[in-house]
C-alpha cells in the first residue's frame, strides 16, 4: 500500500459525511471461520450445502439443518472478532460525528462485538431464532435449544434467524443497505467476492450514485476493475494505517 494512496483515502475519510463498509466471509476467516467456497476443510468438508443449509433442506429435515447450524453457531461462539474488525470498530470511533455504517454479509454478529454501533447483517444472524411464518417471534438462540420447536404464538416451526440458500433477503434490511449504499460518499469493501447475489450489486449500485469505491482484499476479484481504488491487503493493516493516519491529524 502506497502513503499517496492512503494519504488520498484518509482525505476523502475527512471530506465525506456518509461512509459505508461492506464485508463478506473473508473477513471472518481470520477469526477461524470456514467459507463456503474454501470449504475443503472445517464444517463444510463433508456436507451438501443443499441439505444442511438451504430451504429445502429445512422443509425436508428442519433438525438436520438446526443441528448442523447449531454447530456453526458453536465455532462462531468459540471464536472472536479478529484484527480486521477491531480495525473498523476504531475506524468508526475515529469518524466520531459522520455516518459510519457496516453492511455485512457475514451472520456471525463480530462486528457489533468487536464494537460497530450500525451494523446491517443482510443475511441474518447465527445468534437469534425465529418463526418460520413470520408471526414476530424471534429469540436469541440458546445454547439448551438442541432441536427444533414449535413457535410459542402460532405454532409454525421455529428456524434459525439467517437466510438459507434459496430465500429472498429480508425486504427492510436490504432496502435499508440499498439506502445507505445509495447516499454514502465512500464505500469501503472489505473480505468479499462479490459473487452473491444480489448484495455484490451494493458496491456497483453506490458508484453509480456518486460515491467513491475503495476495495479492500489481497485477491483481484469482478469489483477490481471498476473500484476507484484496490489495496492488495488485510482489513486489519490498511484499516489500522488509516484510523492512525486520521488520529493524527486529530490530535
Amino acid at each position: 500500500m502506497q502513503a499517496e494512496q492512503l494519504e488520498s483515502i484518509a482525505a476523502m475519510v475527512r471530506e465525506a459525511r456518509e461512509i459505508v463498509v461492506f464485508s463478506g466471509a473473508g473477513l471472518s476467516a481470520d477469526s477461524g471461520i470456514p467459507t463456503f467456497r474454501d470449504g475443503a476443510t472445517g464444517l463444510w468438508n463433508k456436507v451438501d450445502p443443499d441439505e444442511v443449509a438451504s430451504i429445502e433442506g429445512f422443509m425436508r429435515n428442519p433438525g438436520r439443518v438446526w443441528n448442523w447450524l447449531l454447530q456453526l453457531k458453536k465455532l462462531v461462539d468459540e471464536k472472536a472478532p479478529n484484527a480486521g474488525h477491531e480495525a473498523l470498530a476504531r475506524l468508526e470511533k475515529t469518524c466520531r460525528g459522520k455516518q459510519l455504517a457496516v453492511i455485512t454479509q457475514n451472520i456471525d454478529g463480530y462486528h457489533t462485538r468487536a464494537g460497530n454501533t450500525q451494523v446491517l447483517e443482510v443475511h441474518g444472524t447465527i445468534h437469534r431464532v425465529r418463526c418460520h411464518h413470520h408471526c414476530g417471534f424471534a429469540a436469541a438462540w440458546q445454547e439448551d435449544a438442541l432441536e427444533p420447536f414449535s413457535c410459542p404464538g402460532c405454532g409454525a416451526p421455529v428456524r434459525p434467524d439467517l437466510v438459507l440458500f434459496g430465500e429472498m433477503l429480508d425486504e427492510a434490511v436490504f432496502g435499508a443497505a440499498e439506502m445507505r449504499s445509495l447516499t454514502a460518499d465512500l464505500f469501503f469493501c472489505v473480505g468479499t467476492s462479490f459473487t452473491v447475489q444480489p448484495a455484490a450489486l451494493l458496491p456497483v449500485w453506490a458508484k453509480r450514485a456518486g460515491a467513491t469505491v475503495v476495495e479492500v482484499n489481497p485477491h483481484p476479484t469482478p469489483l477490481s476493475k471498476v473500484a476507484d481504488f484496490s489495496i492488495r491487503g488485510g482489513a486489519s493493516q490498511f484499516f489500522g494505517a488509516l484510523s492512525t493516519r486520521l488520529e493524527a491529524t486529530q490530535a
